[in-house]
């Protein structure tokens, strides 16, 4: 039998990711492309997508909708101008190798029936030379460079996968790279405070009650130890306790279901609820026609990925079944409900179970504030995601800073024209008539805030002074109030929050969604972790009480790494406990900090 070398040609023998994107230049500005804007525009993006890894973004419709402005849901049957526009596009590339090109070491092809540009070696002239002969009378073999075929097999192989093989191939992240290689559940608080240790060990405790393994729908969680089924806004809210507890596995499982969900059928809506074999909860969804749901749903999602992205690094979050969700979510969704071009998404009558708030009882509102406020947090989340896609100029670059523009142009209508003055409160909502409700609703104005989108200074204050004044009137909605506090700096109100819905003799407690919740408030809320894991950075910043003299939050899972924090007083301690070294970003400095050290740093 003779042996064979296994050769790793994609990552052996591409050409430098430098070399690849400085090519893509060169032939923008030559004569061959000088006056073709179209087709600079549509090698810029193919180039651009590959040379960041996102050959899923390099289909059709994207192309269609990205490079020449086509909707999203445009069908590629019907117009065929992306098609008609990579003929050409091949055959100017053919010929500025032939030409301009004729001395570039690198050169660049897209192979007929895909979109996926190959970057590939050019081709030394063969010599026909024999091959040398060993002293033992055989010839010797070499290991030669990879020909045309192997670069166009490694350039077309992702743009040849269906839908459903790509998906089974971008979900390839280990449970174990994503936190910290810990089994669920193995973070610990220790405190001064006994009652904030209480707090957090029942809040774990609660929470781990509601996993749930071996449903035909994967591992998942609940919202209720007694619920077989799974909700959109409980799942985006409930995710950052789950983090903190290491069951990223399950809520990527989740997310993904709701993200696959999303349908033109239903004007981009998803399934509000999912059962656990896998099916829309028949409580919500009867068919395309007449299923319920919360316009700021979509919005929370795209939320909560990129919430996850930051806090595991899992690349899963950048496939194409969530892209399709961002992208569809920013556009297509939005101009579904604002038939008016008005600027302000609205539920429409014929929708009937279609609310536009996450608040189901009346008012009924046309468009709410929390539905504004979600948009908004949707708008940063994607600029968010598109930054980390795209090096600097890169089209990802450009629309994230497009979309952050987006958000701060709602932040800044929705401040001006939302404000009720006469009663000291941003509006509710509007009605179906038009005008501005005078009722307070709780759940527009909490969620209003859990959104970040009132502008700071006076309008904030009041915001949370009303928010003190008003309880709510359902304990899902308070479950929101500590971490809402905790992050406008209201900590005593936080921690007191805290207490009172993990309290077993608490309404609240009955609710997993609870749990969660008091797990993420007091990680990210009082002890202000915010790691960001795709740039290798986690930020913390204490936000104690007086009532705690320390705290120290141990064993948390973040990406691949488990790390310890611990505020005492004007100190705060950092420990790396296992993973690759860290930056840890502390007041304005920034700590490099190796696997199994600690550092400190004294806050003034």
């Amino acid at each position: 039998m003779s042996a064979r070398t296994e050769l790793h040609l994609d990552a052996d023998f591409r050409p430098p990711g430098e070399d690849c994107r400085a090519l893509v230049e060169r032939i923008s500005v030559s004569r061959e492309f000088q006056r073709a804007s179209r087709l600079r525009a549509f090698l810029t993006y193919v180039g651009d997508r590959k040379l960041a890894d996102s050959p899923d973004e390099i289909t059709e419709v994207l192309i269609g909708h990205r490079v020449f402005g086509l909707p999203i849901d445009y069908n590629p049957g019907d117009n065929s101008i992306v098609r008609t526009q990579a003929r050409t596009l091949r055959d100017r590339l053919d010929r500025y190798f032939r030409g301009e090109g004729a001395h570039e070491p690198v050169v660049l092809e897209i192979p007929r029936g895909a979109y996926v540009p190959v970057f590939r070696l050019r081709e030394p002239v063969s010599h026909d030379r024999p091959e040398p002969v060993s002293e033992h009378g055989t010839a010797t073999v070499r290991e030669r460079p990879p020909t045309r075929r192997h670069w166009l097999y490694l350039g077309a192989s992702a743009a040849g996968l269906s839908t459903i093989a790509l998906m089974r191939a971008l979900r390839t992240t280990p449970a174990a790279n994503i936190a910290g290689g810990s089994s669920p559940g193995r973070v610990q608080l220790e405190s001064s405070d006994t009652r904030l240790t209480q707090a957090f060990a029942h809040a774990k405790e609660r929470a781990m009650q509601c996993v749930y393994a071996g449903d035909p729908i994967g591992d998942w969680y609940a919202s209720d130890p007694n619920s077989r089924t799974f909700c959109m806004r409980d799942v985006s809210h409930e995710s950052l306790g789950a983090a903190v507890l290491g069951l990223a596995p399950q809520t990527e499982n989740m997310l993904r279901r709701f993200a696959h969900s999303i349908a033109a059928s239903r004007k981009w809506c998803g399934f509000w609820t999912i059962t656990k074999d896998g099916f829309p909860s028949p409580d919500t969804y009867r068919d395309d026609n007449d299923f319920g749901y919360c316009l700021p749903a979509n919005f929370d999602l795209v939320r909560a990925c990129y919430q996850q992205l930051r806090w595991t690094g899992n690349r899963a979050y950048l496939d194409a079944v969530f892209s399709s969700l961002y992208d569809h979510t920013v556009t297509s969704y939005v101009s579904s409900w604002d038939k008016e071009r008005s600027g302000w998404m609205k539920a429409a009558p014929e929708s009937h179970r279609v609310h536009a708030s996450y608040n189901q009882h009346l008012p009924q509102f046309a468009t709410s504030a929390d539905l504004v406020a979600a948009q908004y947090a949707a708008y940063l989340a994607y600029a968010g995601i598109q930054n980390l896609k795209g090096e600097r100029g890169s089209l990802s670059r450009r629309m994230a800073e497009e979309y952050r523009a987006k958000a701060r142009a709602l932040r800044a209508r929705f401040n001006s024209e939302w404000w009720n003055a006469d009663q000291n409160r941003f509006y509710s909502g509007i009605l179906p008539d038009g005008s501005f409700s005078p009722k307070y609703v709780d759940q527009s104005n909490v969620y209003a805030l859990w959104f970040g989108l009132p502008g700071d200074g006076p309008k904030i204050d009041a915001s949370l002074d009303q928010m003190e004044r008003n309880r709510p009137q359902y304990d899902s909605t308070y479950s929101y109030f500590p971490e809402v506090f905790a992050r406008y700096g209201r900590s005593d109100r936080a921690y007191n929050g805290v207490l009172e819905i993990a309290d077993p003799n608490s309404s609240n407690y009955a609710r997993g969604e609870t749990a969660f919740a008091s797990l993420g408030a007091i990680t990210a809320g009082l002890m202000g972790v915010d790691p960001d894991v795709p740039n290798r950075v986690i930020e913390t910043l204490p936000r104690l009480t007086r009532q705690v003299e320390w705290a120290r939050l141990s064993h948390i899972p973040v990406g691949p790494n488990e790390i310890a924090v611990e505020h005492r007083g004007t100190t705060t301690t950092f420990t790396n406990q296992s993973g690759p070294p860290i930056q840890w970003r502390v007041a304005s400095a920034v700590v490099t900090v190796p696997s199994g050290e600690t550092r400190t740093a004294k806050l003034s």
